[in-house]
């Protein structure tokens, strides 16, 4: 009879113990901020941030323009008519100053005019080869641009403030002077190399260079 009566005691003390932690946490649900499954830690601010991380970073502006680089299609690519050189390849958005320096601006969301301009830059030896300016206006550029092409005499000394001294040394800072990472060849990176030296060999034979 005393067992049943212990027994019974605990059970009714259990369900009145399961009780008031159930009004406690119903309490705290009332002021805390419930956080969904799987949430980070992270601020709304650092959330946003993070989302809203841009292709293109400002590095200069002017009287006329704010200049941005564009990191998703510049970076390092294989100098032409080299086996294992590299040089830097650059695209430029030169928005109008009135545009680029207003507080909401976006690059990403411009449909104003705006130019894009492409340059080579060899860290190396300290200078810049242009290759094309795009004058986009209300709209997206054509992928049907005709470039300058890449010549070796087409490189040029940089002159002290001016634009491409601003853009060759915004482009150094962002990849650095050197391509450790890209010294590797690829077999038809290869098999080009060898075919122009050769086709290089027979030009000089023949006289023209």
């Amino acid at each position: 009879m005393v067992k049943k009566s212990i027994v019974s005691l605990l059970t009714v003390l259990s369900i009145l113990f399961s009780f008031s932690l159930a009004s406690a946490n119903n309490d705290d649900a009332g002021t805390a901020v419930q956080q969904p499954p799987g949430s980070s830690s992270k601020s709304s601010e650092e959330e946003i941030k993070d989302s809203s991380v841009s292709r293109f970073i400002k590095f200069a502006e002017d009287d006329s323009y704010v200049y941005y680089l564009d990191k998703k299609d510049s970076g390092w690519v294989r100098r032409p008519y080299t086996m294992d050189k590299y040089v830097l390849e650059a695209w430029v958005k030169m928005v109008p100053y009135e545009y680029g320096n207003y507080e909401m601006y976006s690059p990403e969301a411009d449909d104003s005019r705006y130019f894009l301009e492409h340059y080579l830059v060899d860290p190396q030896n300290k200078k810049i080869q242009f290759l094309c300016e795009i004058e986009v206006e209300g709209g997206r550029p054509q992928n049907n641009i005709k470039q300058r092409k890449y010549e070796h005499n087409h490189w040029e000394s940089l002159i002290p403030e001016s634009v491409e001294d601003t853009v060759y040394h915004a482009v150094v800072a962002k990849y650095g002077k050197t391509n450790e990472d890209n010294t590797w060849k690829t077999i038809d990176e290869i098999i080009d190399g060898l075919f122009t030296v050769r086709v290089l060999k027979e030009i000089v034979k023949m006289g023209k260079i």
